[in-house]
């Protein structure tokens, strides 16, 4: 599937538009920021809760064989850091030691162990 991401993008958009392809995931998205410091690289900022000063428009694949880190690649060719959060129970969980598992994988294992606590 695709999304289209453009200044009319509201970051709710992706959020449901990510959950309803995957019910037992959740996305978050944070805007890159230039540091002043020198050296010290890019800050993020807190969760958005709308885009501002995206450096272009495009389209983001979210199919089912996409990896969570590949994920969090195209998102950063707008500016955003992603974070995948995966379903366990009652509650959610980061995704940073399965970063390699696709999307896919990711979900099934979220219903795999919320349908099975």
């Amino acid at each position: 599937m695709q999304l289209y991401i453009s200044e009319s993008t509201r970051p709710e958009d992706v959020k449901n538009f990510f959950s309803s392809c995957y019910p037992f995931l959740k996305i978050e998205l944070y805007k890159m920021e230039k540091d002043t410091n020198v050296g010290r690289g890019k800050k993020h900022s807190p969760v958005m809760d709308k885009f501002v000063d995206l450096p272009g428009e495009g389209v983001v694949d979210i199919h089912s064989d996409i990896t969570v880190a590949e994920l969090g690649s195209s998102f950063a060719g707008f500016g955003l850091r992603t974070e995948v959060f995966r379903k366990s129970g009652n509650v959610w969980v980061a995704t940073l030691l399965t970063d390699s598992w696709t999307l896919q994988q990711q979900n099934n294992a979220g219903e795999e162990i919320t349908n099975n606590t």
